[in-house]
């Protein structure tokens, strides 16, 4: 008899609205990569390194991955872990994809991270009161770390893609 590992609950996906639109005007090959790594950050194969507060943008808490061979292009995410187990991971938020030049993309998403920070997101269950106590705390997370401790993320919705290469 063999024995099979419990499957481990599916991984939400979601993605700023303009993010989308990012991948949409991509050129095609980075499309791909990008639809690809998305795919492999779903099942936890990949996960790219810690983006940091950079001059007046904040991108604490977000992560990128590097599109193309030339490292033109970037795709810049947050995660969503399990609140009291950092290890489990609940989902991914797609921020921005797009162009290195003159950190366009990073522009881009701490613009995004900070309009995302600034929306009151409702907790379902959570009394209005302890919102309303963590909307006026003094210890607000980063705009990625609010993003990425957004509940209620969308089931995953990547198309699969060849396995990309992996960088050294």
């Amino acid at each position: 008899m063999s024995e099979q590992r419990p499957s481990s609950p599916p991984v939400g996906f979601s993605a700023h609205p303009e993010a989308l639109a990012d991948l949409l005007d991509a050129p095609a090959d980075v499309r791909d990569l990008a639809l690809e790594y998305l795919d492999r950050l779903l099942r936890a194969e990949v996960r790219g390194p810690l983006l940091d507060q950079q001059g007046d943008r904040d991108l604490r808490g977000a992560r990128k991955l590097y599109l193309d061979e030339r490292n033109a292009y970037r795709l810049v995410y947050t995660e969503q872990r399990a609140p009291g187990n950092p290890r489990r991971l609940l989902g991914i938020h797609l921020v921005a994809v797009g162009r290195r030049y003159n950190i366009e993309v990073y522009k881009t998403a701490a613009e995004r991270l900070k309009q995302g920070a600034a929306q009151e997101v409702p907790r379902p269950g959570m009394p209005a009161r302890f919102q309303a106590a963590l909307a006026s705390s003094v210890s607000r997370p980063s705009p990625a770390q609010a993003i990425a401790t957004t509940p209620g993320a969308a089931p995953p919705t990547v198309v699969a893609a060849p396995p990309a290469a992996v960088r050294r």
